[in-house]
């Protein structure tokens, strides 16, 4: 199983868009869940599920993807871990498991979620696909906070499970999104923070905008080839 972690460290540059442009994608050749934990709960609210976990309806298959709602809420922060755990249990015969989450370090769910995480799979690697969007100053600003985010997860480790780990982010792959034909990225600045990590680029487009979920995203495809290789 390969689980896959959508993050930003600011809302709003198309988490959502990419999580479920990637499960269908993926989905053509195996079997995807998308785990909404997303703050807006933006796939949740697009494809009608207004249920909770652990209550009612909180997922449906789109298209044959499962999507379960999981977002933040004082009723997540309250339940038992096990729930959690047992929720996250029954999609590990899953090949891909794709989490959309909330910005980083703004989602007080993140620790409890992701000690269930690792307790659900036995799975320490924090495998993301961070999202970036232009210009420059911010895309070097966001990396320059992302530095941090390994010794964020080794104390949270620590703290929950008594023992300190140093290699835990493992960012699969950077998508910088909505890229206007004017701008150049400057690809030297991304690879000071990560060496040899595939960068993907998505070009800014009014037809995605208007119809986000029901588009093809053609520049996505080396990135689930990719992907389909860890799996």
């Amino acid at each position: 199983m390969l689980g896959i972690n959508i993050i930003s460290l600011k809302g709003g540059i198309g988490k959502s868009f990419i999580a479920f442009q990637l499960a269908k994608k993926l989905s053509k050749n195996r079997n995807v869940v998308i785990i909404d934990r997303s703050l807006s709960r933006t796939l949740s609210n697009y494809f009608n599920i207004k249920d909770e976990f652990p209550n009612g309806d909180y997922k449906k298959d789109i298209d044959n993807i499962p999507l379960v709602n999981l977002g933040c809420s004082k009723n997540f922060l309250s339940l038992d871990i096990g729930k959690i755990v047992e929720e996250y249990r029954k999609y590990k015969d899953y090949d891909v498991i794709i989490v959309d989450n909330p910005p980083l370090f703004s989602d007080e769910c993140f620790e409890k979620n992701l000690i269930a995480w690792i307790n659900a799979f036995n799975e320490y690697s924090y495998k993301a696909i961070p999202i970036l969007a232009p210009p420059d100053e911010i895309i070097d600003y966001t990396m320059r906070l992302m530095l941090p985010i390994n010794d964020f997860l080794s104390d949270i480790i620590q703290k929950n499970l008594g023992f300190k780990s140093t290699r835990l982010f493992n960012p699969l792959a950077i998508i910088v999104n909505e890229v206007t034909a004017s701008y150049q990225i400057n690809f030297e600045n991304i690879r000071k923070y990560f060496r040899d990590t595939l960068i993907i680029t998505i070009p800014f487009d009014k037809k995605i905008l208007l119809n986000p979920f029901n588009v093809d995203i053609k520049e996505l495809d080396p990135l689930v080839e990719y992907l389909s290789t860890l799996i």
